[in-house]
């Protein structure tokens, strides 16, 4: 038998192990070091139980106690990336960044779409901001959220281009409100400050067939300058 404290302090250290940095020192090192730290603190169980065992488990336990960030976007990969796309095709971008926001969740696939998460944890406080900066990059931007906060979001954005989904009790996407065409809100210098240096050397390059003879630090200005004149929403 196992049995989890039940606190809310309990169960956000707990939601710590299902994280990208987490998943990454297991996978690559074979690091449970955090992971063991974590349950050894609010786990208890009476008869030896595998990882694998425990950790489904424990997965469980917050999907109906705690939904947090990382619940959601496994929902959003089981639904976008497995459900409805190719694998080979899409690309998802976790934590991006975008003018003075980082987007949760960002799916390219001829275009781009963006999926903001605010789950029951979370305030809107920032929300209005972060749309203001994704509208200038993504196609079609969707929040992801409790229905906590659904009424107050199609109150604010229902006659706009955004669109919300509901992350459900059962643990399912319901989509409320379809993102609509976004594109003429696209800004170049957000969307060429997303790219590599190399990257946005290559587009230069490829359209205008050279790049700029000025110094190093002055790359960056010159080639800002030559990509607006490619049209914005081939550019993007």
């Amino acid at each position: 038998m196992i049995e989890i404290k039940n606190d809310i302090e309990s169960l956000r250290s707990l939601s710590q192990i299902f994280t990208p940095s987490n998943f990454k020192k297991i996978v690559r090192r074979k690091d449970y070091s955090y992971t063991n730290n974590r349950i050894n603190k609010h786990v208890s169980f009476q008869t030896p139980t595998n990882k694998k065992n425990l950790i489904e488990f424990l997965y469980q336990e917050l999907q109906t106690n705690y939904k947090s960030e990382y619940l959601y976007k496994n929902a959003l990969i089981n639904k976008l990336l497995l459900g409805k796309y190719s694998l080979n095709t899409t690309t998802i971008i976790n934590e991006f960044k975008i003018g003075g926001s980082i987007a949760d969740f960002v799916l390219l696939n001829g275009e781009a779409r963006i999926f903001e998460i605010k789950t029951e944890l979370d305030s809107l406080d920032k929300l209005s901001k972060q749309v203001s900066d994704y509208c200038q990059f993504a196609n079609k931007i969707y929040v992801v959220t409790n229905s906590k906060f659904i009424d107050k979001l199609i109150s604010e954005y229902g006659d706009s281009n955004i669109g919300i989904i509901e992350y459900t009790q059962q643990n399912t996407l319901k989509e409320v409100v379809e993102a609509k065409d976004n594109s003429t809100y696209f800004d170049h210098l957000t969307i060429f400050k997303t790219l590599r240096k190399q990257e946005y050397l290559d587009i230069v390059n490829q359209y205008f067939g050279y790049l700029p003879n000025v110094p190093n630090t002055q790359i960056f200005k010159e080639c800002v300058s030559l990509v607006r004149h490619i049209e914005v929403k081939e550019f993007q």
